[in-house]
């Protein structure tokens, strides 16, 4: 049997607000991505890291907030797996999990699996950029065998499993005219100060998919970005800008949904709960990122066998994925 194994990478956000953890993973992004953009002074890089640490911790601990972002991609790696194993079972597939910016790397996982065995990297990222799966690209170019990375899915693609995703979880009474829908992504710097794909143009082009899916649903679509505060003029309109118009327009009820992440962590969950924070008018109801979704992880299924040149029933994963999504619908185990 020929092996064939697909490693999932995020950027390994640390599960607690434990200060020695944050402070190594912004040490490695502000290394492996910050510079890219921004060609900050080495000697402030430290100061820089311990800033963004206790930031961070302090953020998190006020909330009493822990990432689910390890775990979650845990579940996809074995749901992902699994789904495989139904499709091809003869690829003895194994599915794998790494980071970018914390061990396990993606280096790591490499070097685990035997060099004559098929593999693949699949970043969980909504977007290509260079913040994201170029990353990958970039890890796996000294090592030493034959390593496919994968690309993002096809905004359309994405854009019917989001728009899926929204409307099973607001089924219950937060559809309709009367209800705003803001989507939210994490922002970028539009002029950044060296030439670099942030992303921007990709991920509008998922909005624009996951608003035409949706529009006929609600009263009101609007489109927010997480920003930071630094580093030159950012996209527009930011979510605190967004909620604003939403209640402008008359709505008081919002589904808040932060469609610009396959994962959920602390930018869509802790900065998502922040900003509606700031619109205390608004009664909302903030969901989950596709996660496990079992759509997510069919159209995953299908790149990775696409990826493999597997011979299967093509009805096969999505049927699988219905069937698991009707089972979760009613709290069971397919």
């Amino acid at each position: 049997m020929e092996r064939r194994h697909v490693v999932l990478v995020t950027y390994g956000e640390p599960p607690s607000p434990a200060f020695g953890d944050q402070l190594a993973y912004s040490w490695r992004i502000l290394l492996g991505l910050t510079r890219k953009v921004d060609a900050i002074p080495r000697p402030l890089l430290p100061v820089i890291a311990l800033a963004r640490a206790w930031g961070r911790r302090r953020t998190w601990r006020a909330y009493g907030y822990e990432s689910p972002l390890e775990s979650i991609t845990e579940g996809q790696a074995r749901g992902l797996e699994g789904l495989l194993a139904e499709a091809a079972p003869d690829a003895g597939w194994r599915v794998h999990v790494a980071y970018e910016y914390r061990r396990p790397l993606v280096t790591d996982v490499l070097a685990r699996i035997p060099a004559d065995e098929l593999v693949s990297v699949m970043p969980l990222y909504a977007a290509d950029s260079a913040f994201t799966h170029a990353l990958s690209r970039e890890a796996v170019e000294g090592v030493a065998r034959p390593v496919d990375v994968l690309g993002a899915l096809a905004p359309e693609v994405l854009g019917r499993v989001s728009a899926a995703h929204v409307l099973a979880h607001t089924a219950d009474g937060w559809q309709g005219p009367d209800m705003a829908l803001v989507l939210v992504a994490h922002g970028t710097v539009l002029d950044p100060p060296k030439p670099i794909d942030t992303g921007r143009e990709a991920t509008e082009r998922l909005c624009e998919a996951v608003t035409r899916e949706l529009a006929g649903h609600f009263g009101l679509v609007v489109n927010g970005w997480l920003n930071h505060t630094r580093g030159g003029r950012w996209t527009e309109p930011p979510i605190d800008r967004a909620l604003a118009h939403v209640t402008d327009a008359g709505f008081s009820r919002v589904v808040y949904f932060p469609y610009g992440f396959l994962g959920d962590n602390a930018e869509s969950q802790l900065e998502g709960r922040v900003a509606l924070e700031g619109a205390p008018s608004i009664e909302a109801r903030h969901l989950p990122c596709l996660n496990e979704s079992p759509r997510l992880l069919a159209v995953l299924a299908q790149q990775a066998l696409e990826w493999a040149g597997a011979r299967v029933d093509a009805e096969l994963v999505p049927a699988a994925a219905e069937r698991h999504a009707a089972a979760e619908a009613i709290g069971a185990t397919p």
